[in-house]
């Protein structure tokens, strides 16, 4: 697979690369920066966009100009700048000032910093940028959660009060029974104590006759 700059065609990328430019792989450009080729690797899969390459099988080949790309990162990164503005610098081919609040340990020295810890720090960086945006995800998720359980409750709540408001109805209502059930319970009684007692009378009648 074959990386072409914009506006060169396959047939003109091959010709600049067998008479102009001697291609590198990673260990080569490693080689001529002075940096590890585990770093290089590193610049390389954080900017990209700025290399162009051609892969022969698992092996990537880079044009000579590679090397002046990665001295340029190590440089402006060493300097403080973010990712963006080290591949903002990068492509104008500008070198600007470093920005007016660096990073602490480039404040503190005053130098620039070796490109392993340069690395390592935008990696620190990148892994708590996650983190952050991770931590804001999560506490989006429970603000989220809180108020569906709020508005849960409050649901039930309001079937809460309508089942009391049903009961209280209802212990109304069977009140109004029991009132009635004792009062037609008194009436039975006066009704049927008169008659029992002439069934008692004549009972009594029929013995004395005896």
């Amino acid at each position: 697979m074959v990386r072409l700059p914009p506006g060169v065609c396959p047939g003109q990328m091959q010709r600049v690369t067998t008479v102009s430019e001697k291609e590198l792989k990673i260990g080569d450009i490693a080689d001529l920066t002075g940096i590890s080729e585990q770093d290089v690797r590193a610049l390389i899969r954080t900017y990209d966009s700025l290399f162009t390459y051609r892969t022969i099988g698992r092996v990537k080949l880079f044009p000579e100009k590679a090397v002046r790309i990665v001295q340029e990162l190590v440089e402006l990164s060493g300097k403080g700048f973010t990712p963006e503005e080290v591949e903002n610098e990068v492509r104008s081919g500008k070198k600007q000032a470093p920005p007016e609040e660096p990073a602490e340990e480039v404040a503190r020295t005053g130098v620039a910093l070796p490109v392993e810890t340069v690395i390592e720090f935008r990696v620190m960086q990148e892994t708590l940028a996650r983190q952050e945006r991770r931590i804001g995800q999560l506490a989006e998720d429970l603000e989220r959660e809180r108020l569906m359980r709020g508005e849960e409750a409050a649901r039930f709540q309001k079937t809460l009060d309508r089942l009391e408001a049903r009961l209280d109805r209802q212990q109304e209502q069977l009140a109004v029974v029991a009132e009635w059930v004792d009062y037609f319970d008194r009436r039975m009684d006066e009704a049927t104590l008169p008659a029992l007692e002439r069934v008692r009378r004549s009972f009594g009648k029929g013995n004395s006759r005896s």
